[in-house]
């Protein structure tokens, strides 16, 4: 039922101090929403919102159970990226801010393939950007050579050296070469059972990470497994990552809200929305959307419900 995906999003708390940063390190650039329609001719991009104009909406309320907030969007893209990469930020609403550690259940992370990581670093160190890869330097792994850095929000984002071949394959020119999405799992069955079973993702294949992995990860001991992922009708990777930590490390599993500071969100594009509603109920699968009731709008039907660890996934039934 899952045909592909619109964005990945996740929430922020200052769209004008975190796009920045993914602007000026990695060259990614505002977008118009997938929503929208074709633009005109040189149009530019949706520009950011101010505060002062963030919105409010009852269907929006609904589908994300934040009644009496406002609220605005960002909408970005990353060279080499099918997908869009989005901010939403909400306002008059009660919100966390724990930055997640990568063991932690429900801890998200996007991994960027980039074209010159030297130079990537460089630029992480002019903005002091805080390092959990132990040491503070990147380290050799079997993907590339890789750091793994907070965005302004504390947010996961990985960094990895595309090789000379991916370079050499890229469609089009910036420092990224292909984004991925990792997600942290308290059990690797319960999450293949919602991605996999539920949505249809393709699986292909486990491995055990090595010790420099670990230490990407911020971690001096313990295990990890890494189940790789492609979301249906796309070759976008989800990589399912369940941690065994070391003593004296103690995962602390998100309950993600939407108004979060850096809740992690698919977009995903769907058919048969209501079977697949009722396939999820089935199933037992918790909902976001009040009364797990879709909104409706002229492009679509809209849905959000909540895999395993607590991610949130959006539904989206694009109008005939």
């Amino acid at each position: 039922m899952v045909r592909g995906i619109y964005n990945w999003v996740h929430t922020t708390g200052d769209a004008e101090r975190a796009f920045p940063f993914y602007r000026d390190v990695l060259g990614i650039e505002l977008a118009r929403s997938p929503f929208v329609g074709p633009p005109a001719a040189n149009a530019p991009a949706e520009q950011i919102r101010p505060k002062s104009a963030a919105g409010s909406d009852p269907l929006v309320w609904d589908l994300t159970n934040t009644r009496g907030s406002r609220f605005r969007t960002v909408f970005t893209h990353a060279s080499n990226t099918p997908f869009g990469l989005e901010l939403s930020e909400f306002f008059d609403i009660p919100r966390s801010e724990r930055a997640p550690n990568p063991w932690d259940p429900g801890a998200a992370k996007l991994i960027f393939r980039v074209r010159d990581l030297a130079a990537v670093v460089t630029l992480l160190r002019t903005r002091a950007t805080p390092v959990v890869t132990l040491g503070g330097t990147p380290l050799d792994t079997p993907t590339g050579r890789s750091l793994l850095v907070r965005d302004p929000d504390g947010s996961l984002v990985q960094l990895t050296q595309a090789s000379a071949a991916e370079i050499a394959a890229a469609e089009s020119g910036g420092q990224i070469i292909s984004t991925a999405i990792g997600i942290s799992v308290a059990d690797m069955k319960a999450a293949l059972d919602f991605y996999s079973g539920l949505l249809g993702f393709t699986v292909h294949g486990s491995r055990s990470a090595t010790t420099a992995e670990l230490r990407l990860n911020g971690l001096a001991g313990g295990d990890l497994v890494e189940t790789d992922t492609t979301i249906p009708g796309t070759a976008i990777s989800v990589v399912l990552a369940g941690f065994s930590v070391p003593t004296g490390t103690t995962p602390n599993p998100f309950r993600w809200r939407i108004q979060d500071v850096g809740a992690p969100q698919f977009q995903l594009q769907v058919t048969g929305l209501d079977a697949l509603l009722e396939r999820a109920t089935r199933a037992g699968y918790r909902f976001l959307s009040l009364g797990a009731k879709p909104i409706e709008r002229p492009f679509g039907r809209f849905v959000f419900a909540i895999d395993p660890d607590g991610v949130l996934v959006e539904f989206v039934e694009p109008a005939r």
